[in-house]
């Protein structure tokens, strides 16, 4: 974000809400309820498997739809709050191991359970979870992926069948059967879900250890797909901790999570953003004692100077 927006908020169209905004789709603003609260973009700390890994695990477990291309997580922590993410950050960057202890699939998804440890065996699995950590490996659900393997692993529980992967002394290696109607208390806007075929498979731990799986522990925004590496965060710029630091630091943080989120997503943000936009102007406009030096032009400044001089 540019510096200049601190000597003249006239040189950001984005907050100065010129004529070219409001007049773009000003019936579609008007008509748009501002959200009552802006979420953030979608944010985790997770393990993302290494290529040779997740290469090693989809030979093992060929996938059955269509998205087997794509990486391979485990999410330890969904939208980590500040002090979730500090307590996290020692690890960022460090390799992990996962251990598999099975597949569970539907007619829907394919999904391996894992252990998730550090190098030396320490667990890494987030106490909070809603279920444990697993990988999904292919999905039908196209965006629910991650969120309806989270499902069946519900519904598993809920049968009483999830235990045949995690105990360790169940005797049961192999189940298949049909899955009732299903109310998710994950997906709750998404149920009733239908009845399903569903199979789980134990994988021994001779097998686990030949597949050899490994990934690195990261915040999804920090992590490069590319290079496989855990970028270090980026220093927060002068601008923003000022306006963060205002009365409309709720407002501002909002805007910018929306400006991110049309970064990364290609969306339009005028057309996304204007309840944010519009929020965080009114704010700034309402509050001039501490925001003035945004519409404070220091060459008028000097104007007004030299006359009080002559």
């Amino acid at each position: 974000m540019s510096t200049t927006f601190l000597r003249s908020r006239r040189l950001l169209p984005f907050l100065a809400a010129p004529t070219a905004l409001l007049s773009v789709s000003s019936a579609h603003l008007e008509a748009a309820e501002p959200e009552p609260t802006s979420q953030p973009a979608v944010d985790f700390v997770g393990v993302f498997v290494e290529k040779e890994s997740a290469a090693r695990l989809r030979q093992q477990f060929p996938a059955k739809f269509g998205n087997a291309d794509e990486p391979l997580v485990v999410v330890l922590r969904f939208q980590p709050t500040a002090e979730e993410q500090e307590a996290f950050a020692p690890i960022f960057g460090r390799a992990a191991k996962l251990h598999v202890k099975g597949l569970a699939e539907d007619d829907h998804a394919q999904t391996v359970l894992v252990a998730v440890t550090t190098e030396t065996g320490e667990s890494l699995e987030y106490d909070g979870a809603a279920e444990p950590a697993h990988v999904t490996l292919s999905t039908s659900a196209g965006g629910l992926s991650a969120g309806y393997s989270s499902v069946l692993l519900e519904r598993l529980r809920a049968s009483d069948k999830l235990r045949y992967l995690l105990d360790d002394e169940e005797g049961i290696s192999q189940w298949t059967g049909e899955l009732p109607a299903f109310e998710s208390k994950h997906l709750p806007l998404f149920s009733p879900f239908p009845a399903v075929e569903a199979k789980i498979v134990k994988v021994d731990a001779k097998q686990s250890e030949q597949l050899a799986l490994q990934g690195t522990v990261c915040l999804s925004s920090r992590f490069d797909v590319s290079t496989g590496e855990c970028q270090a965060p980026k220093a927060e710029c002068g601008f923003c901790k000022f306006m963060k630091a205002g009365p409309c630091g709720k407002e501002f943080t909002a805007w910018e999570a929306c400006l991110d989120s049309c970064k990364k997503s290609g969306d339009d943000f005028i057309e996304k953003c204007g309840p944010q936009t519009l929020a965080l102007r009114d704010c700034v406009d309402a509050n001039p004692e501490y925001y003035h030096v945004l519409s404070d032009d220091p060459e008028e400044k000097k104007d007004e100077s030299e006359a009080e001089d002559k």
